[in-house]
């Protein structure tokens, strides 16, 4: 086994559903990683749903999480159901981010202190 293979190891990702994070999981299950992927709301159920099953397809042991990880109680249940189903967790990486599309001179001070918070 080489120094970076990641066949049979657990992998966290944070925003795992969908654009860099959907991507990353697609990369890990087709080296054979075991895969938990978040996703946070309604709004990017559909798309979650297909990359799991894209990494199913290419063999990966994976599940779905949704939850707001603003809430540190969520980000606790997201690693425990990991742990729960995979018995650890190798690699944690945090794809979230929110991006405000809008001018920047009509953002309010409010939806800056939220999207600094999330992305800092």
């Amino acid at each position: 086994m080489s120094k970076h293979d990641v066949k049979g190891k657990v992998v966290l990702i944070a925003g795992g559903g969908k654009n860099l994070g959907g991507l990353l999981s697609r990369d890990f299950a087709a080296k054979g990683a075991k895969l938990a992927i978040h996703y946070n709301s309604e709004g990017s159920r559909a798309e979650s749903e297909k990359t799991l099953a894209e990494v199913q397809a290419l063999g990966a042991e994976a599940f779905l999480f949704q939850g707001d990880l603003t809430k540190v109680e969520n980000i606790t249940k997201f690693f425990d159901e990991t742990i729960a189903k995979f018995g650890g967790i190798d690699i944690a990486i945090n794809t979230v981010g929110m991006v405000l599309k809008k001018p920047f001179a009509e953002t309010t001070e409010e939806e800056y202190d939220t999207m600094f918070g999330i992305n800092s």
